[in-house]
């Protein structure tokens, strides 16, 4: 088939990857159009076929000699030069924009979404953060129909990976990289022989997740510690966790959890030694590495200003 893909980030990478092995023909890559300027329309491509690394899928593209088309209105006028191209299928992974209707309704075979969870489950732009922070044991991949609604097409294909304990946003953004580059050119395949013919998700069982807000990301020592570690992990590498110590905040990237009762207040230093064990509202958050954000950056804690057993955190 002639497949258009519009992806970004490693999943777009990897989609491409796979694609270029294949006997499928990659005729054009998508580009986000609302966060390029003209200069960078121009500049970008023909500097991404030298400079760009192997990480990045216009550098990727652009090695491989694909045409590189940037997406903004979806008018004609955008489209035509796509349309010229009589892409079979266009393959959408990590897309940062809403597709419209006259580019659903472009390619011969329509279009199919790459998602990194098991819809219904966690649509919109942040499914890794979410299962996590769900306690969820698994995660996965779905291949599926678009529709003009946000991940609500009908389901070609899915598979399931385990999350544990010590997994975090990054890595299970990984892990569905991994298990979609595995499973892309079956889905290719199997629809170019007709063979895939989806399945209605159960908009019942459909929840959808946002970005987290600023405040969301500031550690509420009055939930349970087992809370706040899924907090943590869940935002590395992202937009990390924190609090604040003496007016300064605080970032942490790697916690882990006790559930022994403490007497403390919630938020109160009972282990000012490393790694600095706090009390919560049910058991202790240990931090294991954080670091603060000002003009000298450093870990926490640092050798002055240390923590206190009986200090509180904001």
């Amino acid at each position: 088939m002639r497949i258009a893909l519009a992806g970004t980030g490693p999943l777009g990478v990897t989609l491409l990857s796979a694609m270029l092995d294949s006997p499928h023909e990659v005729v054009a890559l998508l580009r986000n159009g609302r966060v390029a300027t003209a200069f960078g329309k121009r500049l970008l491509p023909p500097l991404a076929a030298v400079f760009a690394p192997q990480t990045s899928v216009l550098g990727v593209a652009r090695r491989a000699k694909i045409p590189v088309f940037y997406i903004d209105r979806m008018d004609e006028s955008e489209l035509a030069p796509l349309r010229a191209l009589e892409p079979d299928l266009l393959l959408v992974g990590g897309f940062g924009i809403v597709l419209k209707r006259p580019l659903l309704e472009l390619p011969s075979r329509g279009c199919v979404n790459c998602h990194s969870s098991l819809l219904p489950k966690h649509r919109g732009p942040n499914p890794f953060t979410a299962a996590i922070l769900a306690g969820e044991a698994e995660s996965g991949v779905t291949f599926h129909t678009m529709t003009e609604g946000i991940d609500a097409g009908a389901v070609l294909l899915q598979y399931a990976f385990p999350i544990d304990e010590t997994d975090t946003g990054g890595s299970v953004y990984r892990k569905s990289c991994v298990t979609a580059g595995a499973l892309v050119l079956d889905v290719l395949d199997a629809l170019e022989r007709g063979e895939l013919h989806g399945t209605p998700q159960d908009e019942a069982a459909a929840t959808y997740d946002k970005r987290l807000r600023e405040d969301e990301l500031h550690l509420d020592w009055s939930r349970p510690a087992r809370e706040l570690d899924r907090l943590v992990r869940a935002c590395v590498p992202f937009s990390l966790a924190r609090f604040t110590h003496r007016g300064r905040t605080v970032y942490v990237s790697r916690t882990s959890w006790d559930g022994e009762a403490s007497q403390a207040p919630p938020g109160t230093i009972t282990r000012a030694a490393y790694p600095v064990r706090v009390a919560t509202g049910h058991g202790h958050l240990v931090v294991e590495a954080a670091h603060t954000a000002t003009v000298f950056a450093g870990l926490w804690p640092g050798l002055y200003k240390r923590p206190r057993v009986g200090e509180r955190l904001g």
